[in-house]
C-alpha cells in the first residue's frame, strides 16, 4: 500500500477502515490513529456502504465523483483480496495528480476484475479483462484509436469527449451503455466510466468498465419477445395494434382506405392434437410466410392468436382491389402442405373491417374484425365476412350471453325449472324434465335453444352441464322415490372422458337411488365411435340410470344403430306431434315411432302435447308419456313439490 504513490486504502466489506498510505491521508486530513475510528461513509459524506455493496454485485467496481479540500477527485472502489480476505480497495484520481505508469499497473491489473484501459492518441494500456472484452491483444490495442472500436452511432459523441479529455479539459462521463465492436465483429455493451488524469507528462484518458452483454442481449431478446410471436417470428397482437394506429393517422391525413382482416386457421387444435405441436409450429410458420408473400411492403403481417393472422390492408383503392387480396390470400394460404412427412390440408376463415366505414380506431376496427369473423366461423359455406351492423347485434348478442352463462358458473346462481312427464294412460305424473333457464336482471328469461348452442361453442358447457347436473341430483332427493327426473346431457359433455365415472361417483356420493334419474341425450352423442358410446350407456344402466334418446326422429335416425344401443325411452319430437290433427304426414312418422319403439322394447314420451285431440291420438296409438302445456309448464322448485305431492293432473 505504501509503495504506491497515489491516494489509496483498504476498508472491510462492512466499511470499516483498515488501512492506507500516505497520500491517502494526506489528501483526507486524517492520521492513522483518527483513520482507526473511521468507516467509509465517515471518511466520504454520502457514500454509503450497502449501496457500494449493491453496486459491486452487479458491477465489479462503484465510482463516485468527490471534492476534497476543493479539488476534484474521481474514486474508485474495488472489490479484492488482500491476505485471504475480501477487501475494497479505495482508490483516487485526482485532476492535478500525476500518474506512474508502475504504480497504475499494480491497481489495474493486480487488483481490479473490471475492464480498464488508459488512451491518449491509442490505447496506451489495457488490462486482460479489456483485452478479453475487445478481444484484441495489448499490442493491437496499442495500434488503435479508442473511438474506432466504438459502434458508429457513438462515435461521434465520443471523438468530442476524447479531444476534449486530450486537451487538458477536466470532464468525468458515465455511460450507462456503449456499444463497442469486439475483434470478431460482435457488438459489446459496456457500462463505462471515465475520466481525465495527467499520465507520464501529459494528459490522458482512463477507463473502467463491465461487460453487459448478455444482459442487454437478454433485454433485447425479452423485448422482441414482447411485441413478436417467438414461432413465427411475426409481430404479436400488441405490435399489430400499435401498427394500425400508426396506419390510421397517415390515412386520416391521406384520406385511404384500411382494411383489417383476422384469419382464423381452422381446426388448428385439432391438427396439434393430431399432428403434434412440434408439426403445428412449422405449419404456423409456413403459413406466416405466405402471407408475407402475398401483401405489400406497405401491408402488415402479425400472428394476433393461437390460430389466428392478422392483416393490415393498406390504402387500397377500391372494394373490388380488397377483394383482389382477400382472394390472394385465400388462394395462398389454403393448401395442403407437407411437414415432416405429413401432408395436412388448411381451411381458413376471415373477418374483416375497413377504416373509416367500420370504425375511426385501431380497438375498434380490430374489435369489429373479430366480430365478422365470428360470424364467418358461425356460417357454413363462406370463406369470410364483412363487418355489419347485424353481425354486430348477432354477435353481441352470443357475447352477452357467454358472460350470463360464465356469471352463472362462476356464483353457482342456476335457475331450475321442471315440467311434468306424464302416464298417458291415466294422467300420472311419471317424472319430470329438468329445464334450466337464464333470467335476466330485468326479469327476462332466456330459454335452453338459446343457452346451449352458444356454451357449446365458447366452450363452456361442460362447466354448465356440470352444474345442471349438481342442481338437479340435490333437488332429486326431495322428490318422493316414485317420480323420476329426467335431465338434458350436450354431446360435448356426454363424450367428456370420464363423464360416466364422475356421474355414478356423484350419485354414490350423495347416497341417490340411481333408478330415480334418466339421462336425456340426442342422437348426435351417440353417432360416432360407437363401440365406446354402447359400453358407457351399458355402465351407466347396470348401475341403475335410464337413458332417453331425445328429439327421435330429427337426427340420424339409423335403425341399424338405434337396435344397438341399450335406451330405454324415445322422445317424439314436438315437429312431429305439433302436425297430429293437421298433417297425416307426421301422424304416420308419430304412429312409426311409437310401433318401432315396442318392437326395439322401449318406452315412447311425446314432447309438446297441447292439446285433446293430440292427447286421444297418442293415447289410442299406445304412447306410453307425454309431456306439454296441456299438463303443464315448467315450473319452479317449491311450485313442482306441490304437484308432485298430488300426483296426478
Amino acid at each position: 500500500m505504501n509503495s504506491l504513490k497515489n491516494p489509496a486504502a483498504l476498508f472491510s466489506f462492512d466499511g470499516k477502515y483498515i488501512l492506507s498510505n500516505e497520500p491517502f491521508k494526506k489528501i483526507t486530513g486524517l492520521n492513522e490513529k483518527q483513520l482507526r475510528n473511521k468507516n467509509i461513509g465517515s471518511i466520504f459524506k454520502e457514500i454509503f456502504i450497502d449501496k457500494i455493496l449493491r453496486t459491486l454485485e452487479e458491477k465489479k467496481f462503484s465510482f463516485h465523483s468527490i471534492q476534497i479540500n476543493n479539488i476534484n477527485y474521481s474514486l474508485f472502489i474495488f472489490p479484492v483480496i488482500e491476505n485471504l480476505k475480501d477487501r475494497l480497495l479505495v482508490f483516487l484520481l485526482g485532476e492535478d495528480l500525476e500518474y506512474e505508469k508502475e504504480e497504475l499497473l499494480e491497481v489495474l491489473i493486480q487488483k481490479t476484475p473490471a475492464g480498464t484501459f488508459i488512451y491518449k492518441d491509442t490505447f496506451i494500456f489495457s488490462n486482460r479483462t479489456f483485452q478479453e472484452i475487445t478481444g484484441y491483444t495489448e499490442e493491437e490495442l496499442k495500434k488503435i484509436r479508442p473511438y474506432e472500436i466504438v459502434h458508429e452511432r457513438y462515435r461521434k459523441e465520443v471523438i468530442e469527449i476524447i479531444k476534449k479529455r486530450l486537451s487538458g479539459e477536466k470532464l468525468e462521463k458515465h455511460y450507462d451503455l456503449l456499444t463497442i465492436i469486439s475483434k470478431t465483429g460482435k457488438e459489446k455493451h459496456l457500462e463505462l466510466v471515465t475520466a481525465t488524469i495527467k499520465y507520464q507528462g501529459s494528459y490522458a484518458g482512463i477507463g473502467v468498465c463491465v461487460d453487459r452483454t448478455e444482459k442487454v442481449e437478454l433485454e433485447q431478446r425479452l423485448n422482441y419477445l414482447y411485441t413478436h410471436d417467438e414461432i413465427t417470428n411475426l409481430p404479436n397482437r400488441k405490435k399489430f395494434i400499435e401498427y394500425l394506429s400508426k396506419s390510421l393517422n397517415y390515412a386520416v391525413k391521406n384520406s385511404h382506405l384500411v382494411a383489417v382482416i383476422l384469419i382464423d386457421i381452422k381446426d388448428m387444435k385439432l391438427i396439434n392434437k393430431e399432428y403434434g405441436y412440434s408439426v403445428g409450429d412449422q405449419l404456423l410458420k409456413e403459413i406466416g410466410k405466405k402471407l408475407k408473400k402475398v401483401v405489400t411492403n406497405v401491408d402488415y403481417v402479425a400472428r394476433v392468436g393461437d390460430d389466428e393472422f392478422g392483416v393490415i390492408i393498406y390504402a387500397f383503392k377500391s372494394m373490388g382491389n380488397l377483394s383482389e387480396n382477400i382472394e390472394k390470400i385465400l388462394k395462398e394460404v389454403e393448401d395442403t402442405y407437407l411437414i415432416d412427412g405429413f401432408k395436412i390440408p388448411v381451411e381458413v376463415k376471415m373477418g374483416i373491417s375497413i377504416f373509416p366505414k367500420d370504425g375511426k380506431t385501431s380497438e375498434e376496427l380490430y374489435k369489429n374484425s373479430e366480430i365478422a369473423l365470428l360470424k364467418a366461423k358461425k356460417t357454413i359455406g363462406k370463406k369470410f365476412e364483412f363487418f355489419s351492423e347485424d353481425s354486430y347485434k348477432e354477435i353481441s348478442k352470443i357475447l352477452f350471453l357467454k358472460g350470463k352463462i360464465r356469471d352463472v358458473i362462476q356464483k353457482n346462481s342456476i335457475k331450475m325449472f321442471y315440467q311434468p312427464i306424464v302416464q298417458l294412460q291415466n294422467n300420472s305424473i311419471f317424472g319430470l324434465e329438468s329445464l334450466f333457464r337464464l333470467i335476466t336482471s330485468n326479469g327476462k328469461i332466456i330459454m335452453p335453444q338459446e343457452i346451449i348452442p352458444v356454451a357449446e361453442e365458447t366452450g363452456l358447457i361442460v362447466e354448465l352441464g356440470q352444474k345442471i347436473l349438481d342442481s338437479v341430483l340435490d333437488f332429486s332427493k326431495k322428490l318422493p322415490e316414485k317420480i323420476k327426473l329426467s335431465v338434458n346431457i350436450s354431446p360435448v359433455q356426454f363424450n367428456k372422458t370420464g363423464f360416466d365415472d364422475e356421474l355414478i361417483k356423484n350419485i354414490k356420493d350423495r347416497d341417490i337411488n340411481p333408478e330415480k334419474l334418466i339421462l336425456e341425450i340426442t342422437e348426435s352423442a351417440i353417432m360416432s365411435n360407437i363401440s365406446d358410446k354402447i359400453r358407457r350407456i351399458k355402465k351407466l344402466k347396470d348401475f341403475g340410470i335410464q337413458i332417453a334418446l331425445d328429439d327421435f326422429g330429427t337426427g340420424y335416425s339409423s335403425l341399424n344403430y338405434l337396435k344397438r344401443f341399450p335406451i330405454d325411452y324415445l322422445k317424439i319430437d314436438i315437429s312431429f306431434v305439433s302436425g297430429i290433427g293437421k298433417d297425416k304426414s307426421d301422424e304416420m312418422i308419430v304412429k312409426t315411432i311409437i310401433s318401432m319403439a315396442k318392437n326395439l322394447n322401449m318406452m315412447t314420451i311425446a314432447e309438446g302435447i297441447e292439446n285433446e285431440q293430440q292427447l286421444r291420438f297418442l293415447r289410442y296409438e299406445g304412447c306410453d308419456f307425454g309431456q306439454g302445456y296441456y299438463f303443464g309448464k315448467p315450473a319452479s322448485h317449491n311450485e313442482i313439490l306441490k304437484l308432485t305431492d298430488k300426483n296426478s293432473l
